[in-house]
């Protein structure tokens, strides 16, 4: 069965696949129809969505589901900490998003990629375990 934390990781991550592929289309109506010199702002946000959005959250759903379980009561690990790692990495990108855009001198874009960070690392805890103690 398809565990929850992966069905919710791969939902969003192709919400922002969309949300970034909008914005694509947006840059590429500028780059033929000339509406505004200030879309081209949007270019490293289209990114950071495209990649850190879409990309690396669908690659760790896939992974959390794919990956080897245990023979035990938690097959895939801690639920605490997939969950931790859904909502940190979420918010943290949100964070990261928002304040790449509105005004990037602000500290509150640390904080949301130390919040990526901290998803990312109990990420790599999560399959670690499970790859490494698989017989």
């Amino acid at each position: 069965m398809f565990p929850i934390p992966s069905i919710w990781l791969i939902r969003i991550s192709l919400i922002y696949l969309l949300l970034g592929t909008s914005l694509g289309a947006i840059l590429m109506l500028n780059k033929t129809f000339v509406l505004s010199p200030e879309i081209w702002r949007l270019l490293p946000l289209h990114y950071s969505i495209v990649i850190w959005g879409f990309l690396i959250q669908f690659i760790m759903g896939n992974a959390y589901w794919m990956f080897p379980k245990h023979m035990s009561e938690y097959p895939r690990g801690s639920t605490i900490e997939i969950w931790f790692l859904f909502y940190s990495y979420n918010l943290g990108l949100i964070l990261y998003l928002f304040t790449k855009f509105l005004d990037p001198t602000n500290h509150l874009i640390l904080f949301g990629k130390f919040l990526i960070f901290l998803g990312i690392v109990s990420f790599i805890k999560l399959i670690w375990v499970r790859s490494i103690t698989y017989r």
